[in-house]
Formats: structure tokens, C-alpha cells, sequence
């Protein structure tokens, strides 16, 4: 869903005295059965897929062939991709394009598909089954850094490092659809899980509101010329969290008033224009259903114990801090003392840029903190990124972990729901991890940043951590 001018498609009704003929297009039926020449053409590929002449890749092998930020990709080789269908531009909220991902329920990629097509829906429609044969087309990105991997058809004449839409010429002999529509069963997501990966999905939230200030106001601000984002929250532990849903100004449902309840939503994870932030996007407003009373975070009152305090003012040059275990797993990388110019505070940093190092993997591990002796404890931190680049940052927990820092790959680590920085977020932000319940832990644990990278530039981003936090009480 880009800031494009969508041209509004007439239907021409022909009168004459006898009758009069006018097809407006809600009328339209998906088609049950596919043409001899479309049904002839799928069954070329699956054949060839079997005899080996095509390779079926997935939707996540496809996108790791392209490097976000890089020029596009030209797809040379005879390779394949399947998905289904999730998204529609039946409302008008999406444009010019679809998104698909692996599997009708549990996905594990989606990938967008820019096409120059209008009421696509009438024949990609939700669930379709479709095979894209890739060679002579594109992956890349539309909007150069947006970071939301496309199918596309050529590289843009205006700007070398953006792709554009499949033509109509190149849709019937590239992009073929089965018999096939499945159900797609949105999944269930945390919020605070919710990253990159996830683009392209469609997945549901529980418990989630639109902000209270947002009472009485529409899905789209009526000023807008082009796309709104709304915050919408839900309780986590402590205090909230929020994404942004993202609705066009061309949608049907723009001027729908927003639900002042609580509930779910369904939408297809995206991002913003510039690729800062995530966004979800609906295919429709019914799939937002608030009729619940909204929840109230706990209070931050009754949790004054403390188990676990760290803002790193104290440190510098590599991390020591006492009882605290800065591990090298794989290359010369450690986690070292920042001071952030914007906060003028003292932080954790680790990155792989310059190392020179096929791998990077570094674990910043905390002191073992006792869970024994408190009914209820909530993790807390905040990270900031300078282009995470595809390195990653995970947040973990062990509770058979001994402390020596020769056996951290034999313990058990279990991953945390924390919201970690994103990739597009401006660096001089400081994003909020959330309340992390442990609650379902006991005895002795640790909490370890589990950084990896390498000395790739595309994958030699920079993380900095702060404000570790365990209230309890």
C-alpha cells in the first residue's frame, strides 16, 4: 500500500430502449475452474518442477537471495515459488499488488507481488494457490530501503535501485494460479514478537484497542492524502505496547468510525512508506472485532522489589560488570561501552562492523538471579540500533544454566517475547522492550543478549542496550 494516485475504474453501462446491461464489479465471481490454456500452463510447471527442470524454492530461499538495500536482484536461473494469497484490493487498501505466503495457517515467510493489474482480487483472490515462474523477473524493493522484500517485473528507469511492477504483458507467463483456495487461518501472535520476518503474513492479536485518544475518530484522518496510521495497544505486565495499523485514504471503509472496545484484529504484517516502522494492514474492517472492555496494566506500584539493575554508567572499554559474563562464542567481537550523544547516557554495544570475522556471536549473560523468593517478576530494557542490517539480537533465559561461561551452549535457553529495535528505526531512538513476564520460571535464571552478525557489511549492524530491569514483587 504505497502513496500512488489510484485511478477510479467506470464501468460503462450501455442503454438502449430494450434493456439495460451494467456490471458493477462487487457482482464478479472468483472463478471455480481455471481455462484449459491457464490450467495446461500449471500443470507444465509441476511437471517440470517434478522432472527437475524448475526448482521450487520457498518464499524465505527467494528472499534470501536479495540483500536489503541492494540493487535488485535479476532472476536468471529457472526457479519457482509457491504461496497463497492473503491479501485483497477488494477495498481498495491495497494497490497494485498481493501479498502471498507459504502455507494456508503457521506461515513461516510472505513476500509481496507488485503488479500492474487493478480488482486484482477477481483473480488472485484470498487463498489461491499461486506458482511464480521468476526467471526474467525481479526481487527487490519498490521504495529503495524500505525493507519489504518484492516480486517485481523490471528496475525502475528512474531509479536503478527500485524495482516496478510486473507488467500485464509478463503477468500470464509468469504468475499462474491453481484450482486451489485454501482457508487462510490468521496466526496467532504476541505482540511484542511481532519483527521483519513476519512481513508479508497474516496474523491475528488478541486483546488489543485503539488508543484512547483516538475516540470518535475514523480509520483515515480526513486530512490525509494518502495513508493514516493508528496506534493500537494492548496490556502487557507493567504498562502497554503498540504497533500501527495503516489504512489508505482510498480504502472503502476510510471514513468507518473506530471501535472504542477491545478484541482482535486480523491484517497482513507491512511497512510504512519509508520502511521505518511496522505496520499492519487490514483487508477489510471486518476483520477488527472490538466488543470487549479494554484491560488496565498492572500497576508498577506494587512491584518495588528489585532483582536486577544495570544502566552501564559505570563501565568502559569492554563490558565487566560484576558477576556479569561478556562471552565471545564465535570472532573477536565483545559487547563495550557506548555513551549515546542524543541521551548523553552511558549504554552496552556490540557490533560485527570491520571485523574481518566469517561470524560473529557474543552473549552479554547477567548475574543468576534468585525467582524463588518473589510471586511475580517483569524484565525490562531498551535497545537502540545504527542500522541493525540484518544481524540479529535475541533475548533469552536459562534456568539450568551454571554460570560458567564453558558450558552457556549446553544450558537450555528458552527465547523471550521482548520488542527488540528494528531495522528501519532512526538510531537516535530508544525502543522499549515491554514487560516481559517470568512468572512461569523459578529457581535460579539467567537472562542473556545473544548478538549475531558477521563481517559482511549487510550484516554487520550495531545494537546498544540499556535500563536492564527486573521489578518483582
Amino acid at each position: 500500500m504505497k502513496k500512488n494516485r489510484i485511478l477510479s475504474l467506470i464501468l460503462v453501462c450501455i442503454t438502449s430502449v430494450l434493456c439495460i446491461t451494467c456490471v458493477d464489479d462487487a457482482d464478479f465471481k472468483v472463478p471455480e475452474s481455471l481455462g484449459n490454456e491457464e490450467n495446461e500452463a500449471v500443470n507444465k510447471i509441476l511437471d517440470s518442477i517434478s522432472v527437475g527442470t524448475l526448482q521450487l524454492k520457498t518464499i524465505q530461499e527467494l528472499k534470501e537471495l536479495y540483500v536489503i538495500g541492494n540493487d535488485p536482484l535479476e532472476v536468471v536461473s529457472d526457479i519457482v515459488v509457491k504461496g497463497y494469497v492473503v491479501s485483497s484490493d477488494k477495498t481498495g487498501n491495497f494497490y497494485k499488488e498481493f501479498y502471498m505466503q507459504d502455507a494456508p495457517e503457521n506461515p513461516n515467510s510472505g513476500i509481496r507481488v507488485s503488479l500492474n493489474l487493478l480488482d486484482s482480487y477477481n483473480k488472485f483472490n484470498i487463498g489461491r494457490e499461486i506458482y511464480i515462474r521468476l526467471k526474467g523477473l525481479y526481487v527487490g524493493e519498490t521504495n529503495s530501503g524500505d525493507g519489504i522484500v518484492t516480486i517485481g517485473g523490471k528496475v525502475s528507469a528512474s531509479n536503478l535501485s527500485e524495482i516496478e511492477n510486473v507488467t500485464t504483458n509478463q503477468i500470464p507467463n509468469h504468475i499462474f494460479r491453481t484450482t486451489t483456495t485454501e482457508t487462510i487461518v490468521p496466526k496467532l501472535m504476541d505482540f511484542a514478537r511481532i519483527n521483519e520476518t513476519h512481513i508479508g503474513t497474516f496474523i491475528s492479536l488478541e486483546n488489543v484497542f485503539f488508543d484512547a485518544k483516538l475516540a470518535g475518530k475514523s480509520f483515515v484522518d480526513p486530512i490525509e492524502d494518502f495513508d493514516t496510521q493508528r496506534k493500537i495497544q494492548t496490556c502487557l505486565g507493567l504498562g502497554y505496547d503498540d504497533l500501527l495499523l495503516e489504512t489508505s485514504s482510498f480504502s472503502s471503509f476510510s471514513n468507518e468510525t473506530l471501535p472504542e472496545k477491545a478484541g482482535v484484529i486480523n491484517a497482513i504484517v507491512s511497512k510504512d512508506f519509508g520502511g521505518s516502522f511496522i505496520v499492519l494492514n487490514l483487508n477489510d474492517s471486518n476483520d477488527v472485532f472490538m466488543t470487549e472492555d479494554r484491560c488496565t496494566p498492572l500497576s508498577i506500584a506494587d512491584y518495588t522489589t528489585i532483582l536486577l539493575e544495570e544502566n552501564f554508567d559505570n563501565e568502559s572499554g569492554d563490558i565487566d560488570v560484576l558477576n556479569w559474563i561478556n562471552y565471545r562464542d564465535i570472532g573477536t567481537k565483545s559487547w563495550r561501552s557506548y555513551t549515546d550523544t542524543y541521551s548523553q547516557s552511558k549504554a552496552a554495544r556490540i557490533n560485527s562492523i570491520s571485523s574481518g570475522d566469517e561470524n560473529t556471536v557474543t552473549w552479554l549473560i547477567t548475574k543468576a538471579i534468585n525467582l524463588e523468593t518473589t510471586s511475580q517478576e517483569f524484565l525490562s530494557f531498551e535497545t537502540s540500533n545504527s542500522f541493525a542490517n540484518g544481524s540479529n539480537l535475541e533475548v533469552l533465559i536459562s534456568t539450568d544454566f551454571d554460570g560458567n561461561e564453558n558450558n552457556i551452549n549446553s544450558a537450555s535457553w528458552n527465547i523471550l517475547p521482548a520488542k527488540i529495535v528494528s531495522d528501519g528505526q532512526d538510531y537516535r531512538d530508544w525502543i522499549h522492550s515491554t514487560y516481559i513476564d517470568l512468572s512461569n520460571y523459578s529457581g535460579t535464571a539467567y537472562i542473556a543478549f545473544k548478538y549475531t552478525g558477521n563481517g559482511n557489511a549487510s550484516f554487520d549492524g550495531t545494537y546498544e542496550l540499556d535500563n536492564v530491569i527486573i521489578n518483582a514483587k
